[in-house]
């Protein structure tokens, strides 16, 4: 794959615990490995956008009861969500507050609080860029500060997949590329162990799960909003290690859509609900970040962080294969046909890496519902593509075949989730079968069964 660094190297496959939140599926513990990558290639920089060092992370503290939220920290965010259209230069997670009554805020979770004590900024809206380098209200010119900034080379990639059962399997691999005695001047005290230790990276890796364009309430407005980039939960806890100059480490989680939510104390309605909004399983995306253990740098800003470790890289699936130069996996055509009461759909996709894996979303209410939707796998055929040592893992010229059961009176709405060859993601726009028609069910002496709710 183009943009993948490597080098003889020891990588260490490991575990991420699930997070302990109710969950609408789970999957076997995945068992740690260690391989060796036989693979020697020069370890360098990757060229990010901007000319920066490195991709940003912005973790916005943020409320819709909250007046100043509302006309700051939400505009910003839905400016930084159309600026990440065009080039992936940085990432962002918003974590959701009960500041401001009523505090009703139905995205704000337990976890989210968490975090913002993590911080503990004086209130909201907060923006805490690269892990409280810089702390300020002021999002896209922090951003730009921090991306120039001198952090440990690394290259992060991740990579996630839908299995068809309501889970993600996400996968994080990190490259220390390595930079010589570098000690933090702003640290005198940590020389002498960086002296010691030689050029090592300890890191830290965090994969953040977001939802894009969440529904929901605000009563600051009193009506539905959209919301972007809403942080949903981590997947499993936080990976710690330590890396020499020219190693890489990979981490796994398996990740459920959750389908309760703890409000926290403050809120309007603590305590465990269901969620919502639900979770739009076709909005959900990882975000990776890396955080370096020795690295306690601060900003010439007003107010950074002291104390608290430095993000130095981030990553998306859309920014790692945007890093790699690979074209996202594409739906080219989608053939309607209903057959004994079922909606049949033969979807057609276009990727030269041939596509791995391929679901389908589905609901009976809109085009946007923030209710229950249900999930199943497509069956994928095609030209199989095989490795060296014949071990087969995507289909070239694919297309992939599904029937979703019809309910009586209603119209049915999908959404098709896949990956190519090369665990590249993507998703299709939703869609109204046969232009919102109602779909007839199967005559009564038939049974069909929903299959796969999340």
């Amino acid at each position: 794959m183009k943009g993948r660094f490597s080098a003889l190297c020891m990588v260490a496959v490991m575990l991420l615990t699930m997070v302990a939140a109710p969950l609408a599926a789970s999957g076997e513990p995945m068992q740690e490995t260690t391989r060796i990558v036989e693979e020697i290639s020069t370890v360098g920089p990757r060229d990010y956008p901007n000319g920066w060092t490195h991709r940003p992370v912005v973790e916005v503290f943020t409320s819709l009861s909250c007046s100043p939220c509302m006309s700051n920290s939400e505009p910003q965010v839905h400016a930084m969500q159309e600026m990440l259209a065009q080039d992936d230069s940085f990432t962002v997670v918003t974590f959701h507050q009960t500041n401001s009554a009523p505090n009703d805020d139905p995205t704000a979770s337990q976890e989210a609080k968490d975090r913002y004590g993590y911080y503990s900024p004086i209130g909201t809206p907060d923006g805490e860029i690269d892990g409280g380098y810089i702390q300020s209200q002021d999002l896209y010119s922090s951003i730009e500060e921090a991306g120039g900034r001198d952090v440990a080379p690394t290259t992060l990639n991740v990579t996630q997949t839908y299995n068809g059962e309501g889970s993600f399997i996400l996968t994080a691999t990190l490259t220390y590329i390595g930079e010589g005695f570098n000690p933090d001047p702003t640290d005198p005290a940590g020389w002498i162990p960086d002296a010691l230790d030689g050029d090592v990276l300890d890191y830290e890796i965090q994969l953040f799960m977001i939802e894009h364009d969440v529904y929901a309430y605000s009563s600051y407005v009193d009506s539905l909003v959209v919301t972007p980039m809403v942080y949903r939960g981590n997947a499993g806890a936080p990976a710690t290690g330590s890396l020499e100059a020219g190693e890489e480490t990979s981490v796994m989680a398996e990740w459920a859509i959750p389908t309760e939510i703890t409000h926290p104390d403050g809120h309007n309605t603590p305590g465990v609900h269901p969620l919502d909004p639900m979770i739009i399983p076709g909005n959900i995306e990882v975000v990776a970040v890396v955080y370096d253990q020795n690295d306690e740098s601060k900003s010439n800003t007003p107010n950074p962080k002291q104390g608290l470790i430095r993000a130095i890289n981030s990553a998306t699936p859309r920014s790692t294969a945007y890093d790699a130069e690979n074209e996202l996996p594409t739906v080219v055509l989608v053939e309607e046909t209903t057959v004994d009461g079922n909606a049949n759909i033969m979807a057609f996709f276009d990727d030269e890496d041939g596509i791995g894996t391929a679901s389908v979303f589905y609901n009976y209410e809109s085009v946007n519902y923030t209710g229950e939707w249900f999930s199943q796998n497509l069956e994928i055929q095609g030209t199989e593509i095989c490795d060296e040592e014949g071990v087969c893992y995507a289909y070239g010229d694919a297309t992939g075949i599904g029937s979703i059961p019809a309910v009586e009176g209603k119209a049915i709405f999908y959404q098709l989730a896949f990956a190519d060859g090369k665990q590249n993601y993507n998703t299709h726009e939703v869609q109204a079968f046969a232009g919102g028609s109602i779909v007839a069910p199967a005559a009564m002496g038939i049974n069909f069964v929903l299959i796969g709710a999340i």
